[in-house]
């Protein structure tokens, strides 16, 4: 920190490895072991990926029968009494490795809706959920709607925002939390591989286009369920960066972890560097933006 401005947020990415969990407790312990990892390594935040939940569907004593026809029964059966667990978890694990914890989604129904719900857990016990906005197919089928709000928030006195997964792929999202002022957004993620490159090249357009940093966490493995169709999780924790001549990254990939193995990328995020590149870079997209053209363009 700088003149009390951060000019650097050391941060810790997670590729997380799909497990079988009897209890939220096991979950936690999980979630705990890479908490003290990036704690030790000085990190203010761990980014946990989507569905972090799904292991604890191992839970239910049906599980290793069930099949594409049943699994949104078993989310609703399983999982939704455990949304309060879950999040006490989060903000216990917070508050003992004084981290925070974002991301971490978990499925849930609420009002006869299923949600795909993320979190940001901080050490002083504020908790605050942002449900994904654009559900897949494999979501819509078991009864998954996309949440109506989006909001940043700040960490160590950053602003960012979290989308989930597919909602990187539309670029209003993003433009509409840089009006908000981030400078940094999290991409909790679980999809194939095919998904994985979507979500990659999205990340990197999204931090092309508007300056900032893009991290993305994916979660790894095979859950085992559907038994007919089960989920299978593919990629490697990474972070994008502009691509300009103050980053002098060719392929803006400022970060990137070992793909399909559970693992902590640790990085510090240089919001000096981003800060320059926004002010006298050799491309400026936010200030060379024409919106009135936009609008009559649209209109």
């Amino acid at each position: 920190m700088t003149g009390g401005v951060t000019v650097a947020l050391p941060i810790s990415v997670a590729t997380f490895a799909i497990r079988r969990y009897p209890d939220v407790a096991a979950f936690g312990a999980h979630v705990d072991v890479l908490a003290a990892e990036a704690a030790g390594a000085g990190s203010k935040l761990l980014l946990l990926p989507e569905l972090t939940c799904i292991g604890l569907l191992w839970g239910d004593a049906a599980a290793a029968r069930t099949n594409a026809r049943e699994v949104a029964e078993l989310y609703r059966r399983q999982l939704t009494p455990l949304l309060q667990p879950y999040c006490d978890t989060l903000l216990d694990i917070a508050r003992r490795r004084n981290i925070a914890l974002a991301g971490a989604t978990f499925w849930h129904e609420e009002n006869g809706h299923g949600l795909n719900s993320g979190f940001i857990a901080s050490p002083d016990g504020r908790l605050i959920r942002q449900d994904k906005l654009h559900p897949t197919r494999p979501e819509q089928a078991i009864g998954t709607v996309g949440g109506a709000e989006l909001r940043s928030f700040e960490i160590d006195g950053i602003r960012m925002g979290l989308v989930i997964c597919y909602d990187v792929q539309f670029p209003e999202l993003t433009r509409h939390l840089i009006a908000d002022g981030i400078e940094i957004l999290l991409v909790p993620s679980l999809t194939t591989e095919r998904g994985y490159w979507r979500v990659r090249h999205s990340a990197h357009a999204r931090a092309v286009e508007n300056q900032i940093y893009v991290c993305v966490s994916p979660i790894v493995g095979d859950l085992g369920i559907p038994v007919d169709y089960p989920v299978r999780g593919v990629g490697g924790a990474f972070v994008a960066c502009p691509i300009d001549n103050r980053f002098n990254i060719d392929d803006g990939t400022y970060a990137r972890a070992t793909m399909n193995s559970e693992s902590l990328l640790h990085v510090s995020l240089d919001l000096a560097r981003l800060r320059l590149s926004r002010a006298k870079s050799e491309i400026r997209q936010l200030t060379d933006r024409r919106p009135a053209l936009y609008a009559r363009l649209g209109a």
